[in-house]
């Protein structure tokens, strides 16, 4: 059976790129789809958007002429200090770019107060047609698809979905076979990642406070990316996350081709694997 992913760039993959030149990129390589960074990230460059008019209108220009449309945004971190109604200029941003999914970080360790402030971005996601993509981390205290799970069934919320990192996943001691259980509703959309798992890892006790992750080219990492693939719904976008190595000097433009040009040839590779 063929299988056709349609491919997305996260401004993750392409950190130091200025907005317009980051849409650039995602138009010169050919995506399918491209992610906006609308709210800064910790440990990330960031060019405030919101309230940028002239901003607003050239990278709606660049994207209407490429006829390339925002998958989801990035990224709302749910801080024991946060004040949700801050997020509510970026959400409504994303909803003019025509955005679908929002990337929600769990980074509070109160678990009650973590859940009511899911509840208070999911209400304002809601009044502007967007989800929560809930995307479990191993350095944030929402680390694994078990937690994931618990703070959206608590919460409540209609309009959420999780959103699976490959890397995250198997660091964080979760097995393919635990996606079988999750309603396909809730994996609208994906992430396509490789990296390195230590060799003590996964550890339960560090669960929360793992190190950064070490990404790597599809294939060349120690994660089970095709079992996490054939885990989740077939045919699904998955967005692309890997920045470049350190002291690189490759362009935006050249980096953004070799990665989905990778996807690409992984995707066509595994599919073409017979089953059984």
């Amino acid at each position: 059976m063929t299988v056709k992913n349609k491919l997305a760039l996260a401004p993750t993959s392409l950190p130091d790129a200025t907005p317009l030149d980051y849409i650039q990129a995602a138009v010169t390589a050919g995506y399918d789809y491209i992610g906006l960074r609308l709210n800064p990230s910790p440990g990330f460059p960031f060019t405030p958007v919101v309230g940028d008019a002239a901003l607003i209108r050239a990278m709606k220009s660049k994207l209407a002429d490429a006829d390339l449309s925002v998958l989801d945004i990035y990224s709302f971190y749910l801080v024991p200090d946060v004040d949700v109604s801050a997020f509510e200029g970026a959400i409504a941003l994303g909803a003019e770019f025509g955005a679908k999914y929002l990337v929600t970080m769990g980074a509070d360790t109160d678990w009650s107060r973590q859940r009511d402030n899911f509840v208070r971005i999911c209400e304002i996601a809601d009044r502007y047609g967007l989800i929560c993509a809930v995307e479990p981390a191993v350095i944030r205290p929402l680390a694994n698809l078990p937690q994931t799970e618990r703070l959206i069934a608590e919460a409540g919320c209609a309009n959420v979905a999780i959103c699976v990192d490959p890397l995250n996943f198997i660091r964080a001691g979760d097995h393919p076979a635990d996606l079988k259980r999750v309603d396909p509703k809730l994996l609208p959309y994906g992430q396509l990642t490789d990296g390195l798992i230590a060799m003590d890892e996964p550890n339960p006790e560090l669960l929360g406070r793992m190190s950064p992750n070490r990404r790597c080219m599809l294939g060349k990492g120690s994660v089970p990316v095709g079992a996490v693939l054939d885990a989740l719904p077939r045919g699904i976008p998955l967005s692309l996350e890997l920045p470049p190595p350190e002291g690189s000097t490759l362009s935006a433009p050249v980096w953004a081709k070799l990665i989905l040009d990778d996807a690409r040839h992984f995707l066509h590779l595994h599919y073409a694997k017979p089953s059984g």
